[in-house]
């Protein structure tokens, strides 16, 4: 087996019945043989991507949602396996980070067709992620929002009452004191709601907290308004959503290759929004730990001129150069 295909068939907001024949079909026109199998509530789709990498897989593919690739893409760290991303998923993030876009055909154009690149991971306290480590607010409402998320398909009822709770954790969250330590030397103390350590731009419905952030240069990302209002901090979320970055004197910047995380008293954490407990936490970067499939930048061209996909876009063009230099 050169090429496994790892369905997530819950992925997006509509259930499509014919989903597998339509990706085997649209894969078969570009030349690409893939033995098929799908995530379930037990399987998430790690283990079905070591077990493909241990049997010498050239190419995993992950057609689903953030949550599917990330899962997909522990199980290929450290690996000579590439992985390939068609995303079908509501939000789309890491495949935004990365300049897929989210037209399928185009997607599959770029496993035959593009490049391949090394792209770094992040580890927080041994657990690997993709996207984003938060400490403090965020974590604490991650649990909300996704009984939100689950009580929209099933019981309003229950996403109702999950809002409520939601609400009321963010009134009544007060900022902490944290410490931060960077690479081993450099030390911060902050007062804060929370802190973000992004390994890419874009997470969540669309945040782009750390716009400038790239999955290939070694660094992570470090996010944080000192001593903020509760204003502060709505309004930086909202800008993120508009994928820019709040103009604050007190939004602070930094980049480093390894992150500790102490506060006082214990705070939440999560990465991509897996719960990973509480602080102290450490987060570091894995550099190259991950072959992806990416677009070139003539083909992110030709699909600029082919179709009106949002990810294709005059910015999305500028980094794909970044990403095939």
């Amino acid at each position: 087996m050169n090429t496994l295909l790892i369905v997530n068939p819950t992925s997006g907001p509509v259930e499509n019945p014919q989903l597998l024949t339509e990706l085997a079909d649209t894969l078969q026109t570009q030349g690409v043989e893939a033995e098929i199998c799908t995530t379930t509530p037990d399987e998430d789709g790690e283990h079905l991507a070591a077990e493909a990498a241990k049997g010498g897989a050239k190419l995993v593919i992950v057609a689903g949602g953030d949550g599917t690739i990330e899962a997909v893409a522990r199980g290929l760290v450290h690996t000579q396996t590439a992985l390939g991303i068609i995303p079908l998923g509501t939000r789309n993030n890491i495949a935004a980070s990365l300049n897929i876009p989210n037209d399928v055909t185009h997607a599959v154009r770029i496993l035959a067709e593009g490049d391949r690149g090394r792209f770094d991971m992040g580890k927080a306290n041994n657990h690997y992620f993709m996207e984003v480590v938060g400490v403090g607010l965020e974590a604490s409402l991650f649990p909300c929002g996704d009984e939100v998320k689950e009580g929209i398909k099933k019981n309003y009822l229950a996403a109702l009452k999950s809002t409520f709770v939601g609400i009321k954790t963010f009134l009544q969250f007060k900022p902490h004191r944290l410490v931060l330590r960077f690479d081993g030397r450099r030390m911060r103390r902050l007062h804060t709601l929370q802190v973000n350590i992004c390994n890419s731009p874009r997470y969540g419905i669309e945040f782009a907290l750390a716009p400038d952030a790239k999955m290939n240069d070694g660094k992570l990302d470090v996010i944080y308004i000192d001593n903020p209002s509760k204003w502060d901090h709505l309004r930086h979320f909202f800008t993120a959503m508009r994928g820019v970055q709040l103009p604050h004197d007190r939004l602070k910047n930094y980049r480093a290759s390894k992150i500790e995380v102490r506060s006082y008293p214990a705070l939440e954490v999560h990465a991509d929004g897996e719960c990973l407990g509480t602080t102290p936490v450490v987060v570091e970067v894995v550099p190259g730990a991950l072959w992806i499939c990416v677009p070139t930048p003539e083909l992110l061209a030709k699909f600029s001129d082919e179709s009106s996909d949002p990810v294709v876009t005059e910015q999305s063009e500028e980094l794909g150069r970044t990403l095939a230099s």
